[in-house]
C-alpha cells in the first residue's frame, strides 16, 4: 500500500472521530491495536498470503468484539476494501497523523544513568519547548558510553549534550 492510501484511511478515521468528539478514545484504541500487532506479530499474519482472507476476517471479528462502534466500523471498512494486509501500516499512519495534528510526541532521552523523576520533568519541559509539542512521552534509555550529559531524540531531531560529543568536539579543535 502506498503512503498516500494509508494517509487517506488515517485522515478519514481522525475526521470522523473528531466530528463525534471521540478522538482520545480512538487514539487509545489505535495505540492498543499497534501494541497488540507488535506483541502478537499480527502484521505478519495480515500481510502474509499464507493465511486466507477468511482467517484474517475472523481475526478482525475477534478485534471487533472489544472495539468501539467507530473502530468497529473502521475495521470493517478496511476489510470491505480488501486492505487487511495494510492494516498495521494504516494504524501507524493514524498515530503519526494524530501526533502531528495534536503535537504529541515520544521523546527518547539517552543518559549515562537512569534519570530521576525531577530530571524527567525537566526533560519533558525542555522537549515541549524545543520540539514544539503539547504532549510528551519521555522514554529514558541508559547508555553508559555517552559518559555523562544526555542526548534527546524526537522526530528525527537531536539535541546532543553528551560529554562524549563535547570531548570529540574539543579533540577535533585541538587536532
Amino acid at each position: 500500500m502506498t503512503k498516500i492510501n494509508s494517509q487517506k484511511y488515517s485522515k478519514a478515521l481522525l475526521e470522523v472521530s473528531k466530528e463525534q468528539n471521540k478522538v482520545e478514545e480512538v487514539l487509545k484504541e489505535v495505540n492498543e491495536l499497534i501494541e497488540l500487532f507488535n506483541r502478537a506479530s499480527l502484521a505478519a499474519i495480515f500481510g502474509s498470503e499464507v493465511y486466507s482472507e477468511q482467517a484474517k476476517s475472523q481475526l478482525v471479528d475477534t478485534l471487533n468484539q472489544s472495539a468501539s462502534d467507530l473502530m468497529h466500523n473502521f475495521l470493517n471498512t478496511v476489510r470491505a476494501n480488501g486492505r487487511l494486509s495494510d492494516l498495521y501500516e494504516i494504524l501507524l499512519e493514524v498515530k503519526n497523523t494524530a501526533d502531528d495534528m495534536f503535537k504529541i510526541g515520544d521523546v527518547e532521552v539517552i543518559s549515562s544513568v537512569a534519570l530521576t523523576s525531577a530530571q524527567l520533568d525537566k526533560m519533558n519541559q525542555l522537549a515541549r519547548a524545543k520540539f514544539d509539542l503539547n504532549t510528551v512521552k519521555i522514554i529514558n534509555t541508559v547508555d553508559p558510553s555517552i559518559l555523562g550529559g544526555f542526548v534527546i531524540n524526537s522526530r528525527g531531531k537531536i539535541i546532543d549534550a553528551s560529554i562524549k560529543t563535547q570531548l570529540a568536539k574539543i579533540a577535533k579543535e585541538i587536532l
